[in-house]
């Protein structure tokens, strides 16, 4: 499984002082056999990310990375 995604959006943060901004929402909901993640990751209050997936892990990974190409596209804009 991988994190590459929370790993990235971690490391952008904490070049930039920011990580302990950082702050994640995680929500199942579905039947206990086959669980819906949703994963919210906001900056500073304001939701940057989200994402799902089957796995908590899977749902954060795309909520990162949804979260880093809108920091890196606000930064370079």
């Amino acid at each position: 499984m991988s994190s590459d995604g929370v790993v990235a959006l971690n490391n952008y943060l904490q070049d930039r002082g920011l990580v302990a901004l950082l702050l994640w929402d995680d929500r199942q909901s579905g039947p206990l056999h086959a669980p819906e993640w949703t994963s919210t990751c906001q900056l500073e209050g304001k939701v940057v990310g989200v994402g799902h997936g089957p796995q908590k892990q899977k749902a954060r990974d795309m909520a990162a990375k949804e979260a880093l190409k809108a920091l890196t596209e606000t930064e370079a804009g």
